[in-house]
């Protein structure tokens, strides 16, 4: 972590290389599972340059405009952007989830309703809840179930995406609470609309 003549990215994450080197063990001891040593990588630089973007001081916004752009997952992972809208408790609340991976093809994306959402923490996990309900359907309350739903994914990570870099899954959430559109679904294809939008945030990162 000293030495001086590696890039600082590099140093800065060798507790997350060696986290995941432990893992890696961990994996192929008991699961017979191997994991790539690149994968083991980039995952280690990701987390590491996350954690230190969040620890890091903050900028004046008015000084420093800093929109957030949708970035395409590392390599060999899959990222789901969830999408959520919630106006108040009397209407109903639209959640989505989009999948893409690292190539930027969108795998699935759904839909669905919810009425008497009492708060937008409470929309909020219901639309994680769904994400992970519907991508892995033979597991089955909201922060607990999420938790254990997650540990069948060898590696995974929920971030916070700002309205900018998560429009896509936004505007499939809207279609519920202004669009009126009740029916849940889960589609590879979609109109053209929300194709060409889909296509101009994987070419955005």
């Amino acid at each position: 972590m000293n030495n001086h003549r590696l890039e600082e990215k590099i140093c800065q994450a060798v507790p997350w290389i060696l986290w995941q080197i432990w893992k890696a063990r961990n994996s192929q001891t008991f699961k017979a599972t191997v994991v790539p040593p690149r994968q083991s990588t980039t995952l280690s630089l990701d987390e590491a340059e996350l954690w230190i973007s969040e620890i890091s001081p903050q900028v004046d916004k008015e000084q420093a405009p800093n929109v957030k752009l949708w970035s395409k997952p590392p390599v060999g992972a899959f990222k789901c952007n969830v999408g959520i809208d919630w106006i108040d408790a009397h209407r109903k609340c639209g959640v989505s989830w989009i999948l893409r991976d690292t190539q930027d093809k969108t795998i699935s994306h759904s839909r669905r309703s919810y009425s008497t959402i009492w708060t937008l923490r409470e929309a909020s996990l219901r639309a994680i809840f769904w994400a992970v309900e519907r991508l892995f359907p033979h597991l089955n309350w909201i922060i607990t179930q999420i938790n254990a739903m997650l540990e069948c994914i060898e590696f995974w990570r929920l971030d916070h995406a700002a309205v900018e870099s998560n429009e896509a899954a936004n505007l499939i959430a809207q279609s519920v609470t202004t669009g009126h559109r009740y029916q849940s679904y889960i589609a590879s294809q979609g109109p053209a609309w929300l194709q060409s939008l889909l296509t101009l945030e994987g070419q955005s990162h």
